[in-house]
């Protein structure tokens, strides 16, 4: 090689070659950076996501354990007994995908194991007809604060955004020697400490309503519709005057399991609302606008009256005579009431009417009579067979009650039952324990939840 052409290679092709690789080496690193962030967010989403279901989980099993404190029904107790070992399992599961670095989960998940063997014993006791001992109760009713106290732990911490969270402890919560007390007479292989995975935990539900049995659309028949066919021109006139407008345009129709007539108009304000007309007797089936103003929380006594009177007036006015307050939330600017029908003294669950009322107007600005006409229909109403002294002597020692009524409620979205009521309390929670008026067996129990903007119901 020549003088001439080794200093060429030097100067020119050596360079390049370097600032090839140079480029090559960049764009390596670039790609892998791509990549170790994308595996990053990956991996955060699902950290979050197993935390945050991890903390759904265990304020259910604090649900559940509150309800076993305050069921008398043997149906009942088991099956609140099978919901804590499901939701014991699941939550393990969820625990296994968060690393050690995002929460210490030896205590917790000794905690949680140990309370799903503990519940799963208590199943196989009861259903060998051996009762719950006052040191069972005990050992529920320290379970159930211990979860209030973990559950509390975790929702901050999520509310927060502190998922990569601090070392969970649970000294005390769930002792050894509690849970050897507990087992004592149980048969062989029952309570022994060893977890056994149960199929489907994935699929167990969490349910919240705003309201007993306020979701119970959906039937395959519409009873409440009455009344002959309506023309588009009719379902207008009756869309404009329940508007409160001289004029509203249409938009269509909905063929659903209730057909109807849809419109749209908008007030001086600019404010605009929908309205839905049913097509068989022009009931008012929907009404949405906005609120006028921005008020939230708890309203006082006076308020909250004023809100159901112009509630009540609204739905007499519009066809829905003889339905009463239940449960009300509050927000938006808004009070969110639901009516149920009646039939002599028994409220009827089945059939709903939602009301949205404007704090600042005390006008309504919404209607959702969805349940009332798929439910609404004359029901056959037989004696009770027990007393309602009775059947409130079946409730748990526990609870309090505070209020009674007899209700028909959905079991399925074909069937009802004819129940007592009882709303109460046992310690600081509220719960509704519904006993069947025929058998006096319990059929339902639901915790109140009181929020900033009004009342939950789980």
């Amino acid at each position: 090689m020549n003088q001439k052409t080794k200093d060429t290679l030097e100067r020119i092709v050596l360079p390049a070659i370097l600032a090839i690789a140079l480029v090559a080496v960049a764009f390596w690193g670039s790609e892998q950076s791509a990549l170790a962030e994308e595996y990053k967010t990956s991996t955060t989403a699902m950290y979050t996501r197993a935390f945050t279901e991890l903390c759904d989980n265990i304020n259910n099993l604090e649900t559940a354990l509150g309800k076993l404190r305050v069921t008398a029904s043997p149906a009942q107790y088991v099956l609140l007994l099978d919901d804590v070992w499901r939701l014991s399992g699941a939550s393990v599961s969820l625990m296994s995908q968060i690393p050690a670095s995002h929460i210490d989960t030896a205590d917790l998940n000794s905690f949680v194991v140990r309370l799903g063997d503990y519940a799963h014993g208590l199943t196989k006791k009861a259903v060998r007809g051996i009762p719950m001992t006052e040191e069972d109760q005990a050992q529920l009713a320290e379970l159930h604060n211990a979860c209030i106290r973990i559950g509390a732990e975790l929702n901050e911490r999520l509310a927060v955004g502190d998922i990569p969270v601090a070392v969970l402890t649970n000294d005390g919560y769930f002792t050894s020697e509690a849970s050897e007390a507990s087992e004592a007479g149980q048969g062989e292989g029952e309570g022994s400490g060893q977890y056994e995975e149960q199929e489907g935990l994935e699929e167990f539900p969490t349910l919240i309503y705003d309201g007993p049995f306020s979701e119970s659309t959906e039937k395959q028949e519409a009873k409440g519709l009455t009344g002959n066919p309506v023309s588009e021109e009719e379902a207008r006139t009756i869309a404009a005057k329940v508007a409160g407008l001289s004029e509203i345009e249409p938009q269509g129709a909905s063929d659903g399991t209730i057909p109807a007539y849809d419109f749209h108009g908008t007030y001086e304000d600019g404010r605009e609302v929908d309205i839905s007309i049913t097509k068989t007797g022009g009931h008012l089936l929907w009404l949405m606008s906005s609120a006028t103003g921005g008020a939230e929380g708890v309203p006082d006594e006076a308020e909250t009256a004023r809100f159901r009177e112009a509630a009540e007036k609204y739905l007499v006015e519009n066809g829905y005579a003889g339905m009463r307050a239940t449960y009300a939330q509050y927000y938006g600017g808004c009070a969110l009431i639901n009516f149920a029908a009646t039939q002599g003294d028994v409220i009827l669950y089945s059939d709903l009417v939602k009301i949205w009322v404007d704090r600042e107007t005390c006008g309504v600005i919404g209607v959702d009579a969805r349940n009332y006409l798929f439910s609404h229909t004359e029901r056959t109403l037989n004696a009770p067979s027990i007393s309602m002294e009775e059947a409130e002597g079946m409730l748990s020692e526990n609870l309090t009650v505070k209020d009674r009524a007899l209700a028909f409620i959905p079991i399925t979205p074909q069937t009802e039952r004819l129940c007592y009521e009882f709303k109460g309390t046992c310690g600081e929670e509220e719960y509704i324990v519904y006993i069947n008026a025929e058998t006096g067996e319990e059929e339902q129990i639901f915790r109140i939840i009181n929020t900033e903007d009004g009342q939950l119901v789980m």
